[in-house]
């Protein structure tokens, strides 16, 4: 063995790890990098890793880890180590076993073996003794820490065990038991050397085309929870970043509980019955309209009862939180077959305490966890044929494939499988397009025993009379099977046994997966029975002060993981029909990229012929303009990118195939889209904007509502009296058999706002808009309600219920219709100042453009109307300044978002910074105003990493005064920036 890098010796390193997979090296090796340790790499077996090290890219000394963000970025990482070696060869075993005497700084020996690999008279087991061994020979002094990277609970006790059983001592060291040097040996083992349990998370697969590079999710807070009760580890390590050390005893139980029970059972529920319904890897559970509300369903009625153990509910939650906003990670799924591998060792795992905790608390589990047992022993039922592969490989066949028809709403088929047959891992394989999959399942008792049950209920018959002896049949071999899992052979485990039965006959007599699980969900979504007691006090974990090191990373974990309120869109839901912006042509065609594509536009194309074209086309000749023969460089244009790369459309985007991004889309559901892309964005809900003078709107409201989800909220929009529009308002008036009058306009509103149930009343002002205040109008009114009656005054003269014989202003509006509406009601104004309309009129709404508003209209409105509260945001950038101080001054103001031009990350990074200095957390630092429902996706990605970015520098700021923050503290700020503080505002 000699070094990668010239210079370099073997005797730098201190740490050596047995096993160079792809979760050692995008965690431990990093994390002891970080700590100032070098490390050598083994392979196992074979010699791919040895290959790629002494290969072409020995001058380099390193190996590259790929971390994919949330926002769709790559960032590669090199990780350099002092040299690689395999024992997969007699000359590697050699080698191996020579190392420790060249080690003089040896301080860890990381073990990354697989679950299979821990257990008694392994060859993982017997390596590591062997390398012990040497490490005692060699008078390493110590002390040894031994550091795995595998999920076993209390893994530290159970591999010295496996490393001290007595007939393996003996074959690798060749001693007596009785004999002296093995009473020495077992000493050393005793003081020198410490077998940390350990906990590790870090969701990783490989680069596509290299499978020799590790591509990771963004480490987790807790990647390497290491216990230490000895208080032997180098010092430094506690400060690598996704390392934790817990140094009370029993600390680290509770951290394998959380795993195993929360994130392991959920990963381990969903990927069976997901495979078994031909998804190939578990992103496709984003947006899933079954798979999100079972995950759901497997918390609240089951997994939650962890507090049992003494954990606080918010320290579950937090789990629970974090696990599915990593699930729905957008471009990192994993492999469903992959994960499913070993499923009875999983279930005793992962699944078996919780359902004995549910068990011994309620005497039955709910039904999805019943579900996830019967997926999961359909999963290991061999279907057809079984050619003899290899030892305890066995054959399956997953659901028939949704037969979709086509309609005018979908013209397009659902996209199919390529039909090539993959190898999942080793020598599994599996075709999507085919619908079968080779499975292995530790030794094949689970297999065997239901492939028995499947020929004898095969033989009792389909038919009527045979019916009830093949669920008998059935029925026993699934009792069977789950009485293998200590715990669930007894009395009080029979309901929940049944259950599973019942549930996997229905699946191999050939109801689809998703079919069985679909009432299950909907009965889950009905009854919503959440077995919780009273919020605890936070956990630990969300309490514990925060590293300075660490302050960055827990806010972007923490900025991806809050579900927004999107408090101003011009977005519709799918019941609005064409009102309804969605698709590549509306991406390509939003207003923004018009504008930008007429500025270089050739002169031959006038905007009126452009926009007598259908949208399709001018879709291509933007396409064509702004992302082929240019660099599509502009915050628009990198939006598109983004939303693309985050819907999965990446090949698509690489081959800039617009067509092939138009098939994609012509293939999704409107409903299922939406509901995906507010997942996709971490959108709780937005508030659209709707407008009662737009008949093409009111429409959808009257006579009938038309009906849409929680994700949306309506917004009362009343432009035209800001403007001053009253032909406008008078004929709408007119048309909805009121009065044109004041006091008719103001019954207007009461009666759209009754039939809306708004969240507020808005208006973008026009750019000449002027308010002097009360004085300067007339003074202000005390309505009546009844729109139809009332008195004879003027215009001049109060409440003004008279016809009105000329146009009144949009001030004299505000005060007279608006403001006595908003404070009856109790409904809040917002205001969007500093918009110019038209200033280019041939552009259409492409031609709108900006002013710096008077801030003092606000000003005097905040004043002359302490009783009613105002949202504001400004246009121009120059206005932002003096509207935050406004903001400090008049409690009754909320400002919210960096509105249209100022939607740029530029922007947007400076805004929030000053807010933050003048405001602290009471305003809302954004909201998307998007009016294609795509935009969702890439305008709150892109706005969740700046603001994440100036939030994080605030806060290192804060801790160089000494302050101690918590990641409870950084939730509670990111929540209240990006909704919180809107929906305290309007609780006020």
């Amino acid at each position: 063995m000699e070094p990668l890098t010239r210079g370099s010796s073997l005797a730098e390193a201190s740490c050596v790890c047995l096993g160079s997979g792809r979760f050692l090296r995008a965690v431990l090796v990093p994390a002891v990098e970080a700590a100032g340790l070098k490390s050598i790499v083994f392979q196992t077996r074979g010699n791919s890793f040895l290959s790629m090290m002494y290969g072409p890219r020995r001058s380099k000394g390193s190996y590259e880890v790929d971390t994919v963000e949330f926002d769709g970025r790559t960032l590669t990482t090199s990780h350099p180590i002092i040299a690689a070696g395999t024992l997969g060869t007699a000359e590697g075993q050699k080698a191996w076993a020579a190392l420790p005497a060249q080690l003089p700084h040896l301080r860890v020996i990381g073990v990354g073996v697989t679950e299979a690999g821990l257990a008694p008279g392994t060859a993982a087991m017997k390596d590591l003794c062997q390398f012990l061994y040497a490490c005692f020979k060699a008078d390493i002094q110590g002390p040894l820490s031994i550091i795995n990277t595998d999920n076993v609970p209390g893994n530290g006790p159970k591999i010295r065990s496996f490393v001290t059983e007595p007939t393996q001592l003996s074959k690798v060291t060749a001693l007596p038991e009785t004999s002296k040097e093995m009473e020495d040996f077992l000493s050393f083992l005793d003081n020198k050397v410490v077998f940390h349990s350990t906990m590790v998370d870090r969701i990783t697969s490989q680069r596509v085309g290299d499978g020799d590079v590790p591509r990771a999710e963004p480490l987790p807070t807790k990647a390497l929870v290491i216990e230490d009760l000895g208080n032997v580890l180098p010092a430094a390590l506690e400060e690598a970043p996704g390392v934790v050390i817990r140094r009370t005893a029993g600390e680290i139980e509770i951290d394998h509980s959380l795993k195993l029970r929360v994130a392991n059972a959920i990963h381990t529920a969903m990927v069976y019955c997901m495979a078994l319904s031909r998804m190939p890897d578990t992103s496709a559970c984003i947006g899933h309209p079954l798979i999100m509300p079972y995950i759901q369903a497997l918390y609240e009625q089951d997994i939650v009862r962890m507090t049992s153990m003494g954990i606080p509910l918010a320290e579950v939650q937090s789990v629970y939180d974090d696990w599915v906003r990593r699930l729905q990670h957008p471009q990192f799924g994993l492999g469903c077959l992959f994960v499913s591998q070993n499923a009875s060792q999983k279930l005793g795992l992962r699944l078996l305490p919780t359902i004995r905790a549910s068990i011994d608390a309620v005497g039955l589990p709910g039904p999805a966890f019943a579900f996830a047992v019967a997926a999961m022993l359909r999963f290991l039922t061999p279907c057809g044929p079984q050619p003899r592969l290899a030892p305890n490989v066995f054959m399956g066949s997953m659901d028939p494939k949704p037969q979709a028809q086509p309609t005018e709403d979908n013209p397009k088929r659902a996209k199919r499988s390529n039909g090539t047959e993959i190898v999942y891992v080793g020598d599994l394989t599996a075709d999507f397009e085919a619908g079968t999959y080779s499975f292995r399942d530790g030794e094949g008792t689970v297999p065997r025993l239901l492939q028995a049950a499947q020929a004898a209920a095969g033989a009792v018959g389909l038919a009527d009379e045979g019916k009830a002896g093949r669920i008998a049949v059935l029925h026993s071999a699934v009792s069977k099977v789950l009485s293998l899992q200590a715990g669930l052979d007894s009395v009080a485990a029979t309901p929940f046994v049944s259950l599973v039965a019942a549930y996997y006959v229905k699946m191999v007599d050939g109801a689809p997966c998703m079919e069985v699980l679909r009432p299950i969900v909907e009965e889950a979504i009905s009854m919503k029975n959440i077995p919780v007691s009273a919020r605890e006090d936070m956990g630990t974990e969300l309490m514990r002060p925060l590293r300075p090191g660490e302050i960055a990373r827990v806010v972007r974990d923490e900025m991806e993981r809050v579900q927004v309120v999107d408090l101003h869109t011009h977005l519709f839901p799918p019941s609005h029909g064409d009102l309804m912006l969605w698709g590549i042509d509306d991406l390509l065609t939003y207003h923004y990229l018009i504008a930008e594509y007429f500025q270089t536009a050739p002169r031959a194309m006038a905007p009126a012929s452009f926009f007598a074209r259908p949208k399709a086309f001018q879709a291509d000749m933007i396409w064509a303009a702004l992302f082929v023969q240019r660099s599509p460089l502009s915050e628009a244009c990198k939006g598109v990118l983004t939303t693309l790369e985050k819907l999965g459309l990446r090949q698509e985007l690489r081959a800039r195939d617009l067509s092939g991004i138009r098939r994609w889309f012509a293939e999704q559901d409107p409903d299922a889209y939406c509901e995906k892309v507010f997942s996709l964005a971490g959108v709780k809900y937005c508030v659209m904007t709707n407008i009662p003078f737009d008949p093409t709107e009111a429409k959808h409201w009257r006579p009938a509502k038309k009906a849409y989800t929680r994700r949306f909220r309506s917004a009362l929009r009343v432009d035209p009296l800001l403007k001053g529009d009253w032909e406008t308002v008078s004929a709408c008036l007119t048309a909805a058999n009121y009065p044109q009058t004041l006091e008719g306009a103001r019954q207007y509103l009461r009666d759209w706002a009754e039939t809306m149930q708004p969240e507020y009343l808005m208006a973008s002002t026009p750019h000449d808009f002027q308010y002097a205040g009360k004085e300067g109008d007339g003074g202000s009114c005390q309505s009546s309600k009844d729109g139809k009656k009332g008195g004879q005054e003027g215009i001049g003269q109060g409440c003004g219920v008279t016809m009105i014989d000329k146009s009144p202003k949009g001030a004299e509006l505000l005060e007279k219709v608006l403001i006595p509406v908003a404070e009856e009601l109790s409904l809040p104004i917002a205001m969007k100042l500093g918009a110019h309309r038209a200033v280019n009129p041939s552009l259409g709404t492409a031609g709108d453009g900006l002013v710096a508003a008077d801030v003092g209209d606000l000003r005097r409105l905040c004043t002359a109307h302490p009783q009613v509260k105002f949202l504001a945001t400004f246009l121009a950038r120059v206005s932002q300044h003096e509207a935050a101080v406004l903001a400090n001054k008049f409690p009754n103001l909320h400002l919210y978002g960096c509105w249209w031009y100022c939607n740029n990350p530029s922007i947007i990074r400076e805004i929030t910074a000053m807010r933050l200095e003048i405001l602290g957390t009471a305003f809302t630092a954004q909201h998307s105003d998007a009016r294609v429902l795509d935009q969702l996706i890439y305008k709150w990605s892109h706005s969740r990493r700046v603001i994440g970015e100036v939030l994080a520098g605030e806060y290192v700021s804060l801790a160089q005064t000494g302050w101690k923050l918590t990641r409870e503290e950084v939730r509670r700020d990111v929540e209240r920036l990006l909704g919180g503080a809107y929906e305290e505002f309007m609780q006020k």
